[in-house]
C-alpha cells in the first residue's frame, strides 16, 4: 500500500519515484481498461502544471504479481491529512483506473487503510463500477460516506442508425435544425472541419481562433471562459499538444466564407467522442451556429466507424437535452475514514453546504453571478 509521489521518493518508506516507466504502464492500464482520457497521466500531469498541483500529486497503486492493475490520481493536503480527487471546475470527469473488478476493489480497500481525516473525490460517474468498488470498500469500513449529486451529464448514442437518431428528435427540433443551417447557408459558403492538431505549426492559430470564439462574453463575465485566466489557457493549449502528440485531439470548426463562427474542443479516444468546450461567435447568435455546429459534430460522430458515443459533458442544458439520448449522474463522494469522529464529520460538512446554499438563494442575480465568477477562479 503507497501513495506514491511524481517524482519524489519516500526513503522512510521505501518508495520508488513514479518515474517514467510507472507513468508509461499507468497510461497503457488507462487505454487498456477504457479508462477516460482526462485520468491518463499525459492529461492530468498538464493538468497539475497548470494549477500548480504538481508537488502535492500522488497515485495510489495496486500490482498484481509484479503488474500494475490500478491506480488513483490523488492530492495530498497538509501532512497528508487530506486526500482529495485532483479536479476543479475544468474537470470534465474523474475516475479509478483499474484492470478489473477485484483491481478496483483492492484499490478501495487500499485507500481506506490509509491514514487520513478526509477523502474527497468528486466529477465521478454514479455508475461507474469502479466508484461503487470504493464505496463498498467504504462501507466495509465502517467510514461514513457523503454522495451529493453533482449534475446529470448528458450523452448521445452514436452506434446506430443516423436516420432513427433524427427521427426521434421532435418535429420542432428537426425543423429548427434545418431553418438554422438554410440561414447560414444563405448567409456565405458553409463548411464544417475537424483538425487534429498532427502538425504542430497548425495547432496554435487553430487554438487561437477557437479560444476568441469559446470568450463569449458571459462566460468572460462567469469567469469559465478558456481565456478567463492564464492557467486555464496553460492548460488547455499543453493538454491540446499532449492529445495531438496522442492522436486523439479533435478540433471541430464551422465556417462561413471561410471565417470560423463556432468551434468544439473534442478528443477522441476508443468508442467515445468527448466534447468539452463549445464556442462560437456572438454576431451571428441568431443564426445559431452553435447548434450547426453540434449538429455537424453528431454527423461525424455517426461516420466514425469506431465511435459509438458523443459525450456532451456538462450539465443537461436545454439544447443537449433535446439531441441527448440519455444522463449520467456525477457524484461528489466524500469519505471520513474514523468510526469515532466520522459522522460528526460528515453532519458538519451536510450542516455547512445547507447554509450556503440559503444564503447563496436570498442573494440577487447580480451578485449570485459575481459568486459563480469568483468561485469558478478560486477552484482553479
Amino acid at each position: 500500500m503507497v501513495t506514491r509521489p511524481f517524482g519524489t521518493t519516500n526513503p522512510a518508506a521505501g518508495l520508488r519515484p513514479l518515474d517514467t516507466d510507472r507513468v508509461a504502464r499507468w497510461d497503457r492500464l488507462a487505454l487498456d481498461s477504457g479508462a477516460p482520457a482526462f485520468v491518463r497521466p499525459g492529461w492530468l500531469g498538464e493538468w497539475a502544471k497548470a494549477f500548480g498541483k504538481t508537488s502535492a500529486l500522488r497515485a495510489l497503486t495496486v500490482e498484481r504479481g509484479g503488474e500494475l492493475v490500478a491506480v488513483l490520481p490523488l492530492l495530498s493536503g497538509p501532512a497528508g491529512l487530506t486526500l482529495s480527487s485532483p479536479t476543479n471546475s475544468e474537470t470534465a470527469v474523474f475516475a479509478p483506473v483499474a484492470a478489473d473488478a477485484d483491481a478496483a476493489a483492492a484499490l478501495g480497500e487500499k485507500l481506506l487503510s490509509l491514514r487520513t481525516a478526509s477523502i474527497d473525490l468528486t466529477a465521478l460517474a454514479a455508475d461507474d463500477p469502479r466508484v461503487e468498488a470504493l464505496h463498498a470498500a467504504a462501507g466495509a469500513a465502517r467510514a461514513s460516506v457523503l454522495r451529493r449529486t453533482l449534475r446529470n451529464s448528458p450523452y448521445i448514442d452514436v452506434s446506430g442508425d443516423p436516420a432513427a437518431f433524427d427521427r426521434r428528435l421532435s418535429k420542432n427540433r428537426r425543423h429548427g435544425l434545418k431553418r438554422l443551417q438554410n440561414r447560414l447557408r444563405d448567409a456565405g459558403e458553409l463548411t464544417f472541419d475537424v483538425h487534429d492538431g498532427g502538425r504542430a505549426e497548425d495547432l496554435t492559430p487553430l487554438l487561437r481562433d477557437g479560444y476568441r470564439l469559446e470568450a463569449r462574453e458571459w462566460k468572460r463575465a462567469a469567469g469559465s471562459a478558456i481565456l478567463s485566466s492564464p492557467a486555464t489557457t496553460a492548460f488547455y493549449t499543453a493538454a491540446a499538444k499532449w492529445a495531438a502528440e496522442q492522436g486523439i485531439l479533435r478540433l471541430a470548426f464551422l465556417r462561413l466564407d471561410g471565417r470560423p463562427i463556432a468551434f468544439g474542443y473534442c478528443l477522441q479516444q476508443g468508442p467515445t467522442l468527448s466534447f468539452l468546450k463549445l464556442g462560437m461567435d456572438d454576431e451571428f447568435q441568431k443564426l445559431g451556429p452553435g447548434m450547426v455546429l453540434t449538429r455537424h459534430l453528431i454527423d461525424y460522430a455517426f461516420a466514425e466507424p469506431r465511435v459509438t458515443e458523443l459525450d456532451l459533458l456538462g450539465e443537461n442544458d436545454a439544447y443537449k437535452a433535446d439531441l441527448a439520448s440519455g444522463t449520467r449522474e456525477q457524484i461528489r463522494m466524500q469519505v471520513f475514514p474514523s468510526r469515532r469522529i466520522g459522522p460528526a464529520q460528515r453532519a458538519a460538512v451536510v450542516s455547512v453546504a445547507g447554509l450556503r446554499a440559503s444564503l447563496v438563494e436570498r442573494l440577487p442575480d447580480p451578485a449570485r453571478d459575481r459568486l459563480s465568477a469568483l468561485r469558478n477562479r478560486l477552484r482553479r
